[in-house]
This record gives C-alpha cells, structure tokens and sequence, in this order.
C-alpha cells in the first residue's frame, strides 16, 4: 500500500502553486522574447534593404559586413589594445569621478546651509559639456590617458555627487534623531545611518555615472585622437572601411549595454537588504 501511495504522489497532476511558477517564469521571459523578435525584425528589414538598394552600402553597411568584420576582431591585435585602452580610461576616470564626488556630496548633504549655497555653482558647471573641454585638454596633457581621465572625471562626477547630495538630504529624520539619542558621534552618523540611507540614490548616480563615462572616453578617443575604440572609429571613418567602422560602433553599443546590466545586477545584490530592492523584488514575482 506505501509504495502504491508513492507512486500515487509521483504521477499526481502538478498543483495549483506549480502552474502559477510556471505561469510567473513565461509572463518574465515574454518581454525579452518580445526584444529579440522586435531587434531581429529591425535588422532583417536593414539587411533586406541594403540587399535591395534602397541602402547605399558604401554609406552605411549591411548587417551582414558588420557580422563578418565583428567575427575577424578576436584575430585582431589592433581591436584589442583599442578595447583594452578604452577599458582602461573607463575604469580609471569612474573611479577617480566616484572617490571625489561621494565624499564631497556626503559633506554637502549633511549641511542644509552647503546644500543651499552650492546648488545653483553646480548646476552651472554641471552644464559644461566636457567634450568641449577637449582642446584645453589636449593643450595640457596631449593625446594621451591623462587626457581621457580628465574629460571623464569632468563629466561623471556630477551625477554621483547630486546623487549622493539628494541622497544624504533625504535621508529620514527619525534616524538621525534616533542617532543623536544614542549618543553617536559625527562620523559614525554618517557610517551607519546617513550611507545607509542614501546608498540607493548613490548607487544609481554611479551606473549613470558608468555609463556617461564610457560614453566621454570613446568621445575623447574619438575627437582627441587618444588610443581607444574612439580612435579606431575616426581611422576607419578617413579610410572609408565602412564595415569595420559601423562594427566597432557595433561593439561600443554593446560594451554600453553590458556595463549598465552588470552594474543593475550588482546593485540589486548589493542592496538586496534595502526596503527599494524587497519592493521591487515583490512587484516582479507577484
């Protein structure tokens, strides 16, 4: 009798909870499958028009020259010190823009009179764009890392530190009284209640700012001439390649995407104990 209620139980036709998981899991994969079908639409009409002429192929390559030239870039050095010295730019100017700017938007947040007096200067610079910044920049330090680095800090500073200004500014006033209650001390205000407190503000202003960052040091390649994909871009545009230059445009779009994902990805681990992150949690499941 066991064996036959276990065998039972194994054959049993799948509950009510199993059919809405399932049912959960198709509604999340719909929006990505409704992306794929709607991007590999929009590049089934390119190729079909460039096929047809109703697209100059020696203005703007078919899909089909992109694809070939992207699949000779692992064979190729010069692709890869590009994307390496892009990479590095990136990197170096991201985190310079965040270690200036969090502890200054900390100081100016926590301040109800700096946070005041300084807004209107910042908005005013903010508004600088720093691609015009380029010919002082190459002045100064040439075509070179530095020059990159700077133009980056320049603009990917700005939406940390409003970021972390906003943040800090609204953080709630029941935990700093309680704060003041137990006695804690300026800087341990800050450690354990303000950077709690405005980390998520402060994580989006740092994947904006990731993404600005990436989008100045390709620009800087790009009209500074500094090695990078940016470079490669503006030598392949004067050669006329018209297939590698839209490919390594190609890659460029791609390396946008990516660090914007894994930086949502590493933000939702990350603050995965913030009451934002539950919520979002709990609107994506139910």
């Amino acid at each position: 009798m066991k064996v036959l209620v276990a065998e039972g139980r194994d054959h049993a036709p799948p509950g009510p909870s199993r059919s809405r998981s399932a049912g959960r899991r198709r509604e999340a994969l719909r929006p990505a499958a409704d992306k794929v079908v709607a991007v590999a639409a929009v590049i089934a009409a390119w190729q079909l028009a460039s096929w047809a002429g109703v697209i100059d192929t020696r203005s703007i390559a078919s899909p089909a020259q992109i694809v070939g030239e992207l699949v000779s870039f692992p064979g190729d050095p010069a692709f890869w010190s590009a994307l390496g010295a892009t990479l590095q730019g990136w990197a170096i100017g991201l985190v310079l823009s965040v270690a200036i700017a969090l502890p200054v938007g900390l100081a100016l947040g926590s301040s109800e009179i700096a946070y005041r007096s300084c807004r209107f200067t910042i908005d005013f610079l903010r508004t600088i764009p720093p691609v015009a910044l380029v010919p002082l920049a190459l002045l100064i330090y040439g075509a070179t890392l530095e020059m990159k680095v700077v133009l980056v800090v320049l603009g990917a500073c700005w939406p940390v530190l409003l970021q972390t200004m906003s943040g800090v500014h609204q953080v709630d006033p029941v935990s700093r009284e309680t704060a003041r209650s137990y006695r804690l001390d300026r800087a341990r205000t800050i450690v354990w209640v303000v950077v709690p407190g405005a980390s998520p503000f402060i994580a989006t202003g740092v994947r904006i700012a990731a993404t600005m960052a990436l989008i100045l040091t390709i620009g800087s390649e790009l009209i500074g001439g500094a090695p990078g994909l940016g470079q490669q871009i503006g030598l392949a545009e004067v050669a006329t390649d018209v297939s590698r230059m839209y490919a390594l445009i190609v890659v460029c779009a791609a390396l946008g995407v990516l660090v914007n994902a894994v930086l949502a990805r590493a933000e939702g681990r990350v603050m995965s104990w913030h009451v934002s992150q539950t919520m979002r949690t709990r609107a994506h499941s139910a």
